[in-house]
């Protein structure tokens, strides 16, 4: 399976999510970020990484990977529309900032010209003021703002909730994934247990995605 964790704005969560993805699932990594944080974790016969410019490989059928890719689509940014055009999903992370729900609507507009397979993450939910919610993220302020500039484009594109949690700095101060972390630990396990079952949301996804593909006889 090739899934692209993309967002043309920065700081929405792409590299976290795509890090976790790979370690939990033992993908590859396709990154086209000059100065990236993978060399000391991904190996390099699973680590692929290329210039903004320059186009990854295709990608033969049996490999997975996760590219997490940073930058603006253009005519140039040929890492970026390589990768989209391979992708059997697409995650676009976007948090309820101005800048991020417009850059994250703006990169699912572009997506949508390679393929319509596409989950939104609601990331770095925290409860506001006033706000009174047990674990269903989904009731919060954070996230009905992204979902609801989602809805707007009329595409009926699923949202799932990633809430702010320290958990995403440990995964590169340890090197492992959020799952990993929790069954190690038992502190973990009790501290991060609504992001990890969130988490888990996003894989049902992945996995919904992937059961669908392998019903396909033939990829086109």
């Amino acid at each position: 399976m090739k899934i692209t964790v993309y967002s043309a704005k920065g700081s929405a969560g792409k590299t976290p999510i795509a890090t976790n993805i790979a370690l939990d699932r033992e993908f590859a990594i396709g990154t086209n970020e000059q100065f990236h944080v993978f060399d000391s974790f991904i190996p390099d016969d699973r680590l692929l990484a290329v210039d903004l410019t320059e186009a990854f490989p295709e990608i033969p059928e049996g490999i997975d990977i996760v590219f997490d890719l940073a930058g603006s689509l253009s005519q140039q940014s040929h890492s970026i529309s390589s990768a989209l055009a391979q992708s059997d999903l697409v995650i676009v992370p976007i948090f309820n900032e101005v800048k991020s729900l417009s850059g994250g609507i703006g990169t699912i507009r572009e997506v949508t010209k390679f393929t319509r397979s596409i989950l939104v993450v609601a990331t770095k939910l925290q409860k506001q003021q006033g706000e009174r919610f047990t674990n269903d993220w989904t009731q919060s302020r954070d996230y009905q703002n992204v979902a609801a500039a989602v809805d707007a484009l009329d595409l009926g594109l699923p949202v799932l909730p990633l809430k702010f949690s320290k958990v995403f700095d440990a995964i590169f101060e340890k090197e492992r994934s959020i799952r990993q972390l929790t069954e190690s630990d038992p502190l973990a396990a009790y501290t991060y247990r609504d992001v990890a079952a969130q988490f888990d949301a996003i894989y049902t996804h992945i996995d919904s995605v992937s059961h669908a593909l392998e019903k396909q006889p033939l990829r086109a």
